[in-house]
């Protein structure tokens, strides 16, 4: 059997990422406001760097002082030689990239107004051909935890009613391999808008130890027709997440433990994380990365408010930080909270930057902010059941083991 001489795998949707800086002096109330046809806009500089979770959750996971490796895939096109030179030039040589004659890289250009949500332009390129075939499993196997990223923007991976997924998780898991899963909102318009996904998660979830979707994501998968319409009713500030109740997002966390997930840890952006966990048996079952103290990870139910950040910027890789944050905190066997308070430290670190990892100074640097005493933002949860306890609040499920400190 190969040495665990890897801590964590990123793998999955690759990508460039190009990011216009917008010199707005004041928040703009619209997009039709600021992006008007025929009009000259003055911009900043362009923030060019390696995107998607292979790059935004595994380089920060890895500048977090944990052994990474990352799989995905580029074109040999001009955007491609970009990704791998930008690897080189800052983080050094992945074994699992590779680069394929004749395909085109995936970019996504981020439009980030000043008072408006962010969205995307985005092309999927060679993430549209990856599959089991371009997984490295020598590397597999050297691995403690695998982490897959936005599988709805990669056509073989979520074809066939996600088949190809399924036979990578499965392979992941025969080797004795933590498994974790993040998901991406596709185009509601596109082929990947209009499946099943609740269909597809059915076969995903059971073979993932730890689920790591936004809100919003995993409400769309599971209840697509009832989040179209709380969508039809947001305004130019608001977010679907805005306005779902705490009780609309636990359901989405018990749902995903009914389907055989151990952790399921649901990223609610400005509100902070939600994490509901199954019992200890389940959680014995998780592979090679282990759970520190089992009683403390059993049967929890938390939620921890953001950070307050020193200034916001942007939200682009945000959630991706707070996975490397939760994730390199589980490596090292932190408890249940310490993993939650990582987490929401990578990724209110990220929103004072304009990319997904420039605001990553490494774990110590992480680990003194959290020690010095960092407030998070005042939140009030009024529903029955849920009892505030330090700067968590326990929901009515929680029985669990507190962390000894």
């Amino acid at each position: 059997m190969a040495t665990k001489d890897i801590e964590i795998i990123a793998a999955g949707h690759l990508c460039l990422d190009l990011i216009p800086a917008f010199t707005l002096q004041e928040k703009a109330e619209n997009v039709s406001s600021v992006l008007i046809p025929g009009k000259m806009i003055n911009m900043g500089k362009c923030v060019v760097v390696g995107g998607g979770p292979v790059t935004n959750s595994g380089v920060s996971i890895k500048r977090l002082g944990v052994t990474t490796e990352l799989i995905g895939k580029v074109g040999d096109d001009d955007f491609g030689k970009q990704v791998l030179r930008w690897y080189d030039e800052h983080e050094g040589h992945f074994e699992g990239i590779k680069m394929v004659p004749g395909e085109s890289t995936s970019y996504t250009i981020a439009i980030c107004i000043p008072g408006v949500d962010r969205f995307y332009l985005h092309h999927c390129g060679a993430n549209d051909t990856f599959g089991n075939d371009d997984v490295d499993y020598k590397l597999v196997d050297r691995t403690r935890c695998f982490l897959f990223g936005y599988p709805p923007w990669m056509q073989r991976i979520y074809g066939n009613t996600g088949a190809e997924l399924e036979k990578i998780l499965s392979e992941v898991k025969a080797r004795n391999v933590t498994t974790a899963l993040d998901l991406s909102i596709p185009d509601f318009d596109s082929e990947a808008g209009r499946l099943d996904w609740k269909a597809i998660l059915e076969k995903w979830v059971p073979l993932t130890d730890i689920m790591v979707p936004s809100a919003e994501e995993v409400f769309f998968f599971l209840h697509k027709d009832e989040f179209l319409e709380k969508k039809s009713h947001v305004g130019h500030h608001d977010t679907v997440l805005d306005h779902m109740s705490v009780s609309e997002i636990t359901r989405l966390a018990d749902e995903m433990i009914e389907m055989g997930t151990a952790i399921a840890m649901v990223k609610c952006g400005h509100l902070g994380l939600y994490v509901k966990t199954g019992n200890a048996d389940r959680l014995e079952k998780l592979g090679a990365a282990q759970c520190g103290d089992i009683e403390n990870w059993a049967n929890r139910e938390l939620w921890f408010p953001v950070y307050q950040e020193e200034k916001f910027v942007g939200a682009l890789g945000s959630g991706d930080s707070a996975i490397a944050g939760f994730l390199s905190a589980f490596v090292r066997e932190h408890s249940i909270e310490s993993c939650l308070r990582y987490a929401n430290a990578a990724g209110s670190m990220n929103v004072t930057v304009p990319d997904g990892l420039s605001w990553n100074k490494g774990f110590e640097d992480l680990t003194q902010r959290i020690e010095g005493g960092w407030q998070t933002k005042e939140m009030n949860i009024s529903e029955d059941g849920w009892n505030l306890k330090d700067q968590f609040w326990a929901g009515p499920d929680d029985k669990g083991k507190w962390e000894s400190k």
